[in-house]
């Protein structure tokens, strides 16, 4: 009972998440159109290493101690390890904490400080990082996508590592993921470029009399490009007349 109520609680949020999977997408194309192939080059890149490995894995069930993948061996501790990694939430948390801390905590203390001596100067590098720090948790949300994707394809077969009654949830749960990416990446990018419009307002109120001055320079020389292109079209047509006249008297 429990279960059902999980997925259908699942399915209700998947299908708010697509919506705004269908939203954001549509949104990015205009603009960002190779932010979308990037995300989406991230989960499909994900679900294929990842099912090989699972497809591999299952294949040489009873050898696989003795083979490259086995836990003991770098590559299969690698394997494992980042597994493991992408598919932490708390220590994609505690990452982008981090660098946040270490980035922007000792600009701000050195601001506060300074202000108080009428000496602040404005923080650095603040929307690069955030941008960056965006990226990392929209890359992390399409990654583990793609690894619980292709947990979902592998438990259709991969007996007795995985179940199949473990594929509504793990296909669930990768619509999901896959869909807030898409909706964070967005978002971000909504707010930043609404953010740069509501500057740009500001500072043509700032200087409208200086925007006025150069709106009306662009109408004056785009009036005196029309009127020299039509003095150069009038100046053709006398030629040809003049030409023709001559003609029709000398012919």
């Amino acid at each position: 009972m429990n279960s059902w109520v999980l997925y259908l609680s699942l399915s209700l949020a998947d299908v708010v998440a697509v919506r705004g999977l269908v939203i954001a997408t549509r949104y990015l194309r205009r603009r960002h159109p190779g932010h979308v192939s990037t995300v989406w080059y991230a989960f499909w890149l994900m679900f294929t290493l990842f099912s090989l490995l699972f497809f591999y894995i299952w294949a040489h069930a009873s050898t696989i101690s003795r083979t490259p993948l086995s836990g003991s061996a770098p590559l299969g501790g690698f394997a494992v390890w980042f597994q493991g990694t992408s598919m932490s939430f708390s220590d994609e948390g505690y990452l982008i904490a981090s660098i946040y801390i270490a980035t922007l905590l000792p600009q701000l203390m050195s601001f506060l400080i300074s202000g108080i001596f009428g000496c602040a100067i404005r923080l650095r590098f603040v929307e690069d990082i955030t941008a960056a720090m965006t990226w990392l948790g929209i890359k992390f949300l399409a990654v583990l996508a793609g690894i619980l994707m292709a947990q979902a394809v592998a438990a259709l077969y991969a007996r007795p590592i995985l179940e199949p009654g473990a594929f509504p949830l793990k296909f669930l749960e990768s619509v999901m993921m896959i869909s807030l990416s898409f909706i964070v990446a967005g978002i971000f990018y909504f707010t930043y470029e609404y953010r740069h419009k509501r500057e740009l307002v500001k500072l043509r109120k700032r200087h409208q009399q200086l925007f006025g001055y150069l709106k009306h320079m662009k109408r004056y020389s785009a009036s005196a490009e029309a009127r020299e292109a039509k003095k150069i079209r009038y100046a053709r047509l006398r030629a040809r007349l003049r030409k023709w006249g001559g003609a029709l008297l000398w012919g």
